[in-house]
């Protein structure tokens, strides 16, 4: 036979050994009956059904012809009756156990079931035929498929022709790469992929990757085909949106993010990230007011009454605040950052012992909630007559929160805010810097390296800093003026309610 029954490839995510039948017609008669020819010879026509057929009769006959049952195995095969093919082979497997086919043939059907056995079967076959990579990348397969990325890399870097052609392990391999917060790496993979497959599905997780690989141009590129006019695609504009806010467009970012909201009303992403941009931008009204719009499409989502909540705390509307607070926690309990919301409210009452009791516990419960971290060191911070201990609580507690989201500019700015009042005075200048550099019009972060030079008696830096410092405030002045994010007006009427 000139090719194999089942070609090594991925289909759909299925990858597909490559050697279960015999090299050729002519070796495989020398060793076999005229019989088993016979079904072989319908194997190879692709008549399975009565492959079958013939092949039940043999192993009737001959249940210990370890070849019949893999005759039989590869019939049921290519009828898609996958449970008992995996049993056929199995059979094989127990009466010839060097038999690469059979091996193959049950490595393959317990890949195709998802069976717990497939691994060690495949890995099998790895140690038969140590370099044929299809083994390898199946195993890529199964790692993914049970969430072990670290495992499903190392593999399919072992299979670069199979991955290379295949739609399916280009997609786990790239997302994987970017689970493993290695971005770059999953760029050329992703790009692969959408050579392949042009959806907008593969185009968004390129663009994402490229986003996180710092390269927001080539991800705004790779997104333009899905942000035309009448485009309907919401994940690509919501990624657009924040892209654009990333780079200080925040018009365009708001155009996008209406656009996000319009296509996919009840879907509660866009509505938490225009919250998030207008916290940033100190436009708390407008955020609340997106969020209301976004309770009346899904009013069970907790996390939008959670983050209206905070708006709401920001305009010291408290009542509101800790309405919106315990309805999240009414609504998902387990949902981290309700509780330590509510802690913030009782200490904007005047109740800071108890808001620092339960910041501190629930720090501990929720040790990678960078949001309770600011907001623990941002109650730290306020507490009357703060001694030397509790300053080194809350910049310890501000540092948590940058290290774990390195682009939350609120807590970079307060723990810049911070490290001035305890007067480390490179500190402040090595996180502003930091934050300018994410953000060169960041009025807060600018104005504490100001002061930080200005007590080093740095005239030249300082006069620097201050002219960067009007130039901030004239630019976002600008921005509020002539784009109003402020006057944004939350879509009254969405289609298709």
């Amino acid at each position: 036979m000139k090719a194999a029954l089942i070609k090594s490839n991925l289909v759909n995510g299925v990858l597909c050994l490559s050697s279960v039948l015999p090299p050729s017609a002519s070796s495989f008669a020398q060793q076999s009956s005229t019989q088993k020819q016979e079904i072989y010879n319908l194997l190879a026509a692709h008549r399975f059904q009565q492959a079958e057929q013939a092949a039940t009769a043999y192993v009737t006959a001959n249940p210990r012809d370890c070849n019949g049952n893999v005759l039989l195995g590869l019939a049921l095969r290519g009828e898609a009756k996958l449970e008992p093919a995996y049993k056929a082979f199995h059979s094989a497997m127990s009466e010839c156990p060097q038999s690469l086919a059979a091996i193959e043939g049950a490595a393959e059907t317990a890949f195709l079931l998802n069976k717990r056995e497939a691994r060690d079967l495949v890995s099998e076959v790895i140690k038969l035929r140590p370099a044929d990579e299809t083994g390898y990348a199946m195993l890529g397969a199964i790692d993914a498929r049970n969430g072990d990325c670290a495992g499903a890399v190392e593999n399919y870097e072992k299979a670069p022709s199979r991955v290379n052609g295949s739609a399916a392990a280009l997609r786990q391999y790239g997302g994987c790469l970017v689970s493993l917060e290695r971005p770059t790496e999953a760029v050329p993979q992703l790009s692969r992929l959408l050579v392949l497959e042009d959806s907008n599905m593969n185009r968004v997780a390129l663009a994402r990757a490229q986003a996180a690989a710092k390269d927001r141009p080539a991800a705004l590129v790779t997104l333009q085909p899905l942000l035309v006019a009448g485009a309907r695609d919401s994940i690509a504009f919501l990624l657009a949106a924040q892209l654009a806010e990333a780079d200080n467009n925040t018009p365009q970012a708001v155009e996008w993010f209406r656009k996000a909201i319009e296509l996919s009303p009840k879907d509660a992403s866009a509505y938490l990230a225009f919250a998030e941009m207008s916290f940033n931008h100190g436009a708390f009204k407008v955020g609340a007011d997106f969020l209301t719009l976004g309770i009346q499409q899904i009013p069970s989502e907790a996390r939008l009454y959670l983050a209206r909540g905070v708006l709401e705390e920001q305009m010291t509307q408290m009542d509101d605040a800790l309405r919106d607070f315990e309805e999240a926690h009414r609504l998902d309990p387990k949902l981290s950052f309700a509780e330590d919301a509510m802690g913030m409210l009782f200490s904007q009452k005047h109740d800071n012992a108890s808001a620092l009791d339960l910041f501190a516990k629930q720090s501990q419960l929720h040790p990678d909630d960078p949001l309770l971290h600011y907001l623990y060191a941002e109650a730290l911070s306020q507490t009357e007559g703060a001694d030397e201990k509790t300053m080194e609580k809350a910049i310890a507690s501000a540092k948590r929160a940058i290290q774990l989201e390195p682009g939350y500019q609120p807590a970079r700015d307060l723990l810049c805010v911070l490290l001035l009042r305890k007067n480390d005075l490179a500190g402040v200048i090595e996180q502003a810097q930091e934050a300018t550099k994410r953000d060169p019009y960041d009025e807060v972060a600018l104005y504490q390296e100001l002061l930080a030079e200005r007590k080093l008696n740095h005239s030249d830096k300082t006069a620097v800093l201050v002219k960067k410092f009007q130039e901030a405030k004239a630019h976002n002045q600008e921005a509020k003026t002539k784009y109003m994010l402020e006057e944004a007006q939350p879509i009254q009427q969405v289609p298709n309610l």
